[in-house]
């Protein structure tokens, strides 16, 4: 990544896609890393995104990245001591990582719904995790057992991208209220 060929392109493509091959083994499609991968432009994104109705686009990005981050960071140490060992709020930490990689970053390569999600379905799904999320950690604050969390079917969350239309973020919305429903119910 620092040959200068490469240096040089990254200044005038000012963003960069870095494939992990450990996210192809494990059928993650597209395999780019949050990690390697970035824009240098993400404040010019935000302003368009704002400008076009979604001001809340940099707030939704910087969380994804932020959960994202801190769920390899525990990840790591899970790794180590078990999830088990972990205290309950890492552990929602854990489960909004897995649940944003394989419920909006990951794509059905065999979907033509999956294929392409507009702006407001994107949007959608998100707001989705990061309210089900939100939930979830309330849950535990609240005494409920993680693992209890843990074990609830997050399915419908996970389908949620392939079960609407491409830009139908109201059918994301609805999952969205069945899953903070289902949440509720635990005690």
């Amino acid at each position: 990544m620092t040959e200068p060929v490469t240096a040089h392109t990254q200044r005038f493509v000012r963003s960069l896609w870095t494939l992990d091959r450990e996210l192809a083994y494990a059928r993650h499609y597209p395999a780019v890393t949050w990690v390697g991968s970035f824009s240098r432009d993400i404040e010019a994104l935000g302003a368009w995104h704002a400008r076009n109705g979604d001001p809340g686009w940099a707030r939704r990005r910087r969380q994804v990245v932020s959960i994202l981050a801190e769920a390899d960071r525990l990840s790591a140490l899970a790794e180590l001591v078990g999830v088990g060992a972990l205290p309950g709020r890492e552990r929602m930490v854990l489960l909004a990582g897995r649940l944003l990689r394989e419920g909006v970053l990951q794509q059905s390569a065999l979907s033509d719904n999956d294929a392409y999600c507009g702006p407001g379905k994107a949007a959608a799904l998100i707001d989705l995790v990061l309210d089900v999320v939100r939930a979830c950690e309330e849950r535990v604050d609240a005494g409920v057992p993680a693992a209890t969390v843990e074990e609830l079917d997050f399915s419908p969350l996970l389908r949620a991208r392939e079960d609407v239309g491409r830009d139908d973020a109201d059918g994301v919305r609805r999952h969205r209220a069945a899953m903070l429903t289902r949440l509720e119910e635990l005690s």
